[in-house]
């Protein structure tokens, strides 16, 4: 067998992400392998196994700390074309090994995740150029897979609004020390990210919330924790796709018990009782392992992109990606592989040091998954309303129609009247679903948001201020309400004259509601005299009588976003 011409060093080549990534470069006859580790044993042990089941003579083991005073000139020795450096964490890393590359002539390729380390590789851009290597950092789920996903889902989009980004491994998933340091390091600490339209801090592991994640054949993962996290993609995405309202980023741990777990540690490093959870890592290491077979090994991502369609209307595009068969952990490595196998083809012209986004398609990294139990999918979801009422929804008044449309956040004002609670028990109710008291001409300010297909209405009469969330119900014509402790059904028929909603059905605390104890609701949508979007709802209870009654007028407020700085 001819040796091949291109030879490409995986340094940390025996851990969990570069042992994958040397079983992948195996693959490729026109790809010679160094599997590179501080240990040279399993190194060896490695190379002979993937000689064996490829029947290859060019796939070698070699010892390299980068650690030691003379790792460069071990490097230099080995002849590479390209390096891959897997051994993390990178959070507290230099750049002693991309120099080095540089120096020597030789493309460089990380698998980093870490905010500051991958945003901050341009500082080599100029030495790169020069020395005409491509030194490329994040080459891996994020922000290289990430950002091709988000390249196809925004491709005929007239503007982006949101970006939302969520990864969830099984528990039965590859736990290694420099992981699990590298969650601990923003766990708790303020994450700055790009969210209503303005640079703002968030916390790690904190924005805790529940999701599912599903392929369109239904095929999922069930419900779910997830939390904020730091990458870089909340810093590159804003600019680079001009996001007008925010770009978001969850983890989500399998098992409740190690997230909330998680979460409530957090707060002990927002609250300043100890500094991080960093030194905590071995010892959170050695209770996750204690349930690590608890759970299963199937995980998975997704990638939802909101805006407005070539025809101005709503839409929110989603991709899902589902491992199964303890597949997972060979996701990160997917990236890597391909930008070298284009390097060795020489069919990739970028040079210069850069985070690795625009550099590889959805499906050139996806290629390198065949043969896993990893699928993916993509499709369109239109807003809650305009899913719910189907095809009347183009009958309705422009101001019903264009409050609807919206697919991650707007804001409408106006003027109300409210009639309160009618009698102390029904006051006592009223508390409970946080309703407004009685009061007249009162400006009123409506905030939707939408996450994963629920949309949020916060409204604000005078200083009162309540909310509720809908959803999709099991059937299409209907929208869940839930007020506090109370989940409503509720069906909306569109007429040119507007929308009027009818009760089919109730919870409480999960518990369905018999007829006789459902709420008697009247609500109605329109248009005014003035062409501004009319309401009037009236909620009260059996025996107890009204709990409010409200009715008024908005507009949509002026929806002026600045454009996005680097943050």
């Amino acid at each position: 067998m001819a040796m091949a011409s291109f030879r490409v060093v995986v340094i940390g080549g025996t851990g969990a992400f570069g042992a994958r990534v040397c079983r992948l470069l195996a693959h490729d006859p026109g790809i010679a392998v160094v599997i590179a580790a501080r240990s040279k044993q399993p190194a060896v042990a490695l190379a002979a196994e993937l000689c064996r089941q490829h029947d290859r003579h060019d796939i070698v083991a070699a010892t390299l700390d980068v650690e030691a005073t003379d790792w460069a000139d071990n490097l230099a020795r080995l002849g590479a074309d390209a390096v891959i450096h897997t051994a993390g964490p990178f959070q507290e890393s230099d750049y002693r090994v991309a120099e080095a590359c540089i120096r020597l002539g030789i493309h460089y390729v990380d698998l980093a995740d870490a905010r500051a380390f991958v945003c901050g590789v341009g500082v080599l851009d100029a030495a790169a150029r020069q020395a005409g290597v491509l030194v490329a950092s994040g080459a891996s789920s994020v922000p290289a897979l990430s950002d091709a996903a988000i390249d196809h889902l925004t491709e005929g989009l007239s503007r982006v609004d949101t970006i939302d980004i969520a990864i969830t491994p099984g528990n039965r998933a590859p736990r290694g020390r420099a992981t699990i340091a590298a969650i601990l390091s923003y766990v708790g600490h303020p994450v700055r990210l790009w969210r209503g339209g303005t640079w703002t801090d968030g916390i790690g592991w904190q924005d805790l919330h529940r999701r599912v994640l599903a392929l369109p054949d239904g095929a999922g993962l069930g419900k779910r924790w997830f939390s904020l996290c730091d990458v870089p993609d909340l810093a590159l995405l804003p600019a680079r796709y001009d996001v007008r309202e925010r770009v978001a980023f969850h983890a989500g741990l399998e098992l409740s018990i190690l997230h909330v777990g998680l979460w409530l540690l957090s707060w002990l490093v927002r609250w300043r009782w100890i500094a991080s959870l960093v030194p905590f890592t071995g010892i959170l290491r050695w209770l996750a392992d204690r349930v690590r077979g608890v759970g299963s090994d199937r995980g998975g991502m997704l990638v939802d992109v909101a805006g407005r369609g070539a025809g101005g209307r709503a839409i929110t595009r989603r991709w899902r990606l589902m491992a199964e068969a303890g597949d997972g952990p060979w996701i990160p490595a997917l990236a890597s592989v391909a930008l070298v196998r284009k390097l060795s083809r020489g069919a990739l012209e970028a040079r210069g040091a850069v985070p690795c986004i625009g550099l590889l398609t959805m499906e050139e990294i996806l290629a390198e998954a065949q043969g896993r139990a990893i699928h993916w999918a993509t499709n369109e979801a239109q807003p809650l309303y305009v899913h719910s009422i189907g095809d009347a929804y183009d009958s309705l008044p422009a101001p019903v129609a264009r409050l609807h449309d919206v697919a991650a956040s707007a804001v409408w004002r106006g003027h109300a009247d409210v009639d309160g609670a009618d009698g102390p028990l029904a006051w006592l109710a009223a508390r409970v679903f946080r309703f407004p008291a009685t009061c007249r001409s009162v400006p009123v300010n409506v905030a939707f948001s939408v996450r994963d297909g629920v949309e949020t209405w916060h409204r604000t009469f005078g200083k009162h201020a309540f909310s509720s969330r809908q959803h999709a119900g099991r059937r299409r014509d209907v929208i869940v309400e839930r007020f506090s402790i109370a989940a409503l059904d509720m069906q909306g028929v569109a007429s040119p004259t507007g929308i009027e909603f009818f009760l089919r059905g109730g919870r409480v605390l999960g518990v369905p509601l018999p007829r006789f104890l459902l709420p008697r609701i009247a609500a109605s949508e329109g248009m005014d005299a003035e062409g501004r979007f009319r309401f009037d709802v009236e909620i009260g209870l059996p025996v107890i009588g009204r709990l409010v009654h409200y009715r008024g007028w908005l507009a949509p407020a002026d929806d002026v976003t600045s454009a996005a700085a680097p943050g």
